[in-house]
C-alpha cells in the first residue's frame, strides 16, 4: 500500500482536531465522554490514559456523485487532555481540505422548522415563573498514505492491515484506545478501510476555543455512507444530523435505521443562488435537494448496529415543519385585551352618565297662553 513511513510525533495539541471527525454527528449537539478515549458519530476521539474529551456538538453534510462521497464536518469539543487525536474511517483513502464554517450555519438556518401562529394572546400573562518533523518508516501493518497542514490542523490519511499494529502506532503518539474502540475498528480494518487523522498543530494549541474550522474529507465509494459502527462503542447519549445534498429526497435504508427511526427535520430544493457561501452554492449546484434527519441514540451500543446508508426516496415530497407559536394582539405598545376593556368601560360609564343627566334634568314647563275675548 505505498512506501511505509511513520509520522513524527505531534506534541502540544489539544482537543481541536477531535473537531474534525465528530462533527458527523449531530445535533446540536452530540456528546460523548471516553476516558481515556471514546467513540464518537463517525469514528473516535483518542487522547491519554488519564484524560476525558467530549463533543458538545456536531454536523454533517453529506453528497454522493456515485462513484465519490464528500463528506463536510464540523464540530465542538472539550477535553482535558494536552493532546487529542480524531480516528474516522473512510471506505478509501480521502482527500482532507478545509470547509468554509457558513456551510452548517446557513443550511441550519434555510432548514431550522419554521413558527406558525395557532392562537393569538389578547391579555398579558400574569403568572409568576416561568506538526511535526519529517515522515519517517510506519509500523509493519501500518501506511501512512498522505500527511498535510490544513490551517491549525495537521492531517494525516492512514492505511491498516492490522487492528493491533493500528492500536501501537496510535500509542507510540501517546493514544490509547480501550477495548471497546478497538473492537468497533477492527472491522473496519479487516474490510481494507483507510482512517483519517488530525489533531492540532502544536504551536496552534494555546490558540484552541472549543471550535475548529470543518473539514471537507473526499473518498471514493460504492454508496452514499456515513461511517457510525465505531459509535457503539460511545458511553453516553449521542444526537446526530445530516445533511444529504443530491438531486433528490432520500430515505435512511440501515439496520439501525430499522431499529429506530430517525426523524426527518427538512426535505426540499434549495437553489444555488439563494445562499451566501461560495462553497455551499458550490455543492448545491451539483444537486440542490436537501434531506436532513435527526436521530438520538441513548444507549449506542445496542442502538448503533451499522453504518448509516442512503436510499432515493420513492418521492420528492418536500417538507417543512411548523411549530406552533401564541402571538400577541396589540394595540400600540399593549395588549389588546385590556386596552378594549378599558375603552369599553369609558364607553360605558360615558353612556351612563348621559342617561343620567338626561334622566334627571328638570321638565321645561310652557305657560298657557291667555284666551282672546
Amino acid at each position: 500500500m505505498g512506501t511505509r513511513r511513520r509520522v513524527s510525533a505531534w506534541q502540544g495539541a489539544r482537543t481541536a482536531l477531535s473537531s474534525t471527525l465528530l462533527a458527523l454527528v449531530l445535533a446540536l449537539g452530540l456528546v460523548a465522554v471516553a476516558p481515556p478515549a471514546g467513540a464518537c458519530a463517525c469514528g473516535a476521539v483518542v487522547d491519554g490514559p488519564a484524560d476525558e474529551s467530549s463533543v458538545g456538538a456536531g454536523t454533517a453534510v453529506l453528497q454522493w456523485d456515485g462513484t465519490t462521497e464528500t463528506l463536510v464536518l464540523e464540530l465542538e469539543v472539550s477535553s482535558t487532555a494536552p493532546e487529542v487525536g480524531l480516528l474516522l474511517p473512510t471506505p478509501a483513502p480521502a482527500e482532507v481540505a478545509l470547509a468554509d464554517p457558513e456551510i452548517f450555519r446557513e443550511l441550519d438556518e434555510i432548514t431550522a422548522p419554521r413558527a406558525v401562529v395557532s392562537e393569538y394572546r389578547w391579555w398579558p400573562e400574569l403568572g409568576l415563573g416561568g506538526s511535526g518533523g519529517s515522515p519517517g518508516v510506519g509500523a509493519p501493518g501500518v501506511d501512512v498514505l498522505t500527511e498535510v497542514r490544513l490551517g491549525p490542523l495537521d492531517v494525516a490519511t492512514v492505511a491498516a492491515t492490522d487492528t493491533a499494529a493500528l492500536d501501537v502506532w496510535l500509542a507510540d503518539r501517546g493514544f490509547e484506545l480501550p477495548a471497546s474502540v478497538r473492537g468497533a475498528m477492527a472491522p473496519y480494518v479487516a474490510e481494507g478501510w483507510s482512517f483519517v487523522v488530525a489533531r492540532l498543530a502544536p504551536e496552534e494549541a494555546t490558540t484552541f476555543d472549543g471550535t475548529v474550522q470543518p473539514l471537507r474529507v473526499t473518498f471514493p465509494s460504492s454508496a452514499l455512507v456515513l461511517p457510525m459502527r465505531m459509535t457503539a462503542a460511545a458511553d453516553g447519549t449521542l444526537r446526530t444530523r445530516t445533511y444529504v445534498l443530491g438531486d433528490h429526497r432520500v430515505d435512511r435504508a440501515d439496520p439501525t435505521a430499522a431499529l429506530d427511526a430517525p426523524t426527518v427535520r427538512f426535505a426540499g430544493r434549495v437553489p444555488p443562488g439563494s445562499v451566501r457561501s461560495a462553497e455551499l452554492a458550490g455543492l448545491l449546484a451539483a444537486g440542490d435537494y436537501v434531506t436532513v434527519h435527526e436521530q438520538t441514540f441513548a444507549d449506542p451500543a445496542t442502538q448503533v448496529v451499522s453504518d448509516l446508508t442512503f436510499v432515493p426516496a420513492p418521492s420528492d415530497v418536500a417538507h417543512s415543519p411548523t411549530y406552533a407559536v401564541v402571538a400577541d394582539k396589540r394595540i400600540g405598545p399593549f395588549h389588546a385585551g385590556p386596552v378594549l376593556a378599558f375603552g369599553g368601560v369609558l364607553v360605558l360609564s360615558a353612556l351612563l352618565v348621559w342617561g343620567s343627566r338626561r334622566h334627571h334634568a328638570p321638565v321645561r314647563v310652557v305657560a298657557p297662553r291667555p284666551a282672546r275675548a
